[in-house]
């Protein structure tokens, strides 16, 4: 007999409380983007390529001033692409990777011309870049040279802005898209996707050029953006979680989630400014046309971090399984992503790990007739923990 649950709670001796932002919606884009790229230069937020809710790719840069709240095409002549990087240096923004071409364009924000720099031989779409002292350093992603089949690379490697030219570094650890963002002087390279949502934080040492330490996330995430403030690094949106938001506190090397109102979203843009953090565009599902026009900002000075939380009521909840084959039904009325789940002996052992959906039938049948905590994180990122009689 399947179990059906209707309800979900802490056990009350693992209650955990999960801080809240509150996000305020501003001027929308023009139309919907998803797989989008930014940079921020003074008081604008400059957006770039990425696919349209009407269909096809983006060819142009859309800027948002932040002090009008008012949008403007700044832009119409890229090459049009999706999943690509962006980064700025010397009042210049630097386009390159992505799926759709290879070419490193140059845009003067003075001018508003472009000029080529030098072809990426290492390609990808959906990687991940960082810049550092005049170096832009690009990392991961799939799709190696425009590879017609998917591939996930580890390359790592970096542009000098100087001498227009391209550089391998030590390889990743592991092959994924993802992304990253450097933080006193050491890149981290947070989840990504290689088949399954990554939980790993790699860290590069940008002064000893050498791969370092790597942390385990609660969950895993793909299809995020990062944006840093200070010392922490703040991670949006999810392609399985799309209400995912937490930080990295790279003083601490702990991670944090929250919970919010932030719109769901995956394949977005994040940017911080002035203790603000700024989530723009992205998508709801695979189909372009679901890519959505809003920008959204929320608080986040230590204030606001500090004294923010999400109360929730302590109760018990309990499911029963009675043969092999049973499994049991996560109810979820406002959603069906997927979740990464862990089942625990009542000692702490980890019994068995995987992923699953709400609305649909969670199969335990590998794991053996006992007593078991069954483990994941909701769609606020808190803490649920239901135990198992089987």
């Amino acid at each position: 007999m399947k179990t059906k649950l209707l309800f979900l709670s802490f056990l009350g001796s693992l209650l955990t409380q999960a801080q809240t932002l509150n996000f305020k919606s501003l001027a929308n884009m023009s139309v919907g983007r998803g797989a989008i790229t930014s940079v921020i230069v003074n008081d604008n937020i400059y957006v770039s390529n990425g696919y349209l809710e009407n269909s096809g790719n983006a060819n142009y840069i859309e800027r948002y001033n932040i002090t009008d709240n008012k949008w403007s095409v700044f832009n119409s002549s890229l090459l049009s692409k999706k999943f690509a990087n962006s980064e700025t240096y010397n009042n210049k923004i630097y386009i390159f990777n992505g799926w759709g071409n290879s070419h490193l364009e140059i845009v003067d924000l003075e001018t508003n011309k472009i000029t080529k720099g030098a072809v990426n031989r290492s390609y990808t779409g959906n990687a991940g870049s960082a810049i550092y002292n005049g170096k832009i350093y690009v990392f991961g992603g799939s799709g190696l040279n425009g590879a017609a089949t998917t591939k996930f690379s580890n390359r790592f490697q970096y542009y000098d802005i100087a001498s227009d030219t391209w550089h391998p570094l030590p390889d990743m650890p592991t092959a994924r898209e993802t992304k990253g963002k450097i933080v006193n002087d050491k890149l981290y390279v947070i989840g990504g996707f290689n088949g399954t949502s990554s939980r790993l934080i790699n860290v590069y040492d940008l002064n000893t050029d050498r791969w370092t330490d790597q942390f385990t996330m609660p969950a895993g995430i793909s299809g995020h953006s990062l944006a840093v403030s200070g010392n922490k690094i703040f991670i949006a949106g999810g392609y399985n979680n799309q209400t995912f938001l937490a930080y990295f506190d790279t003083a601490t090397n702990k991670f944090h989630q929250l919970s919010s109102n932030m719109i769901p979203r995956r394949h977005a843009a994040a940017e911080v400014y002035n203790n603000k953090l700024y989530i723009i565009g992205g998508s709801t599902t695979s189909v372009t046309k679901s890519a959505i026009k809003s920008i959204q900002v929320a608080d986040i000075s230590e204030s606001v971090l500090a004294n923010t939380t999400n109360e929730d009521r302590i109760l018990e909840t309990k499911v029963y399984t009675n043969a092999s084959k049973d499994g049991f039904i996560i109810s979820n009325k406002n959603n069906s992503n997927q979740f990464e789940y862990t089942v625990y002996s009542t000692g702490g052992e980890v019994v068995s790990r995987g992923f699953a959906y709400y609305n649909k039938t969670i199969d335990l049948s590998r794991v053996r007739p006992g007593n078991y905590i069954f483990s994941f994180k909701n769609e606020k990122g808190v803490l649920q923990q239901i135990r198992i009689f089987r």
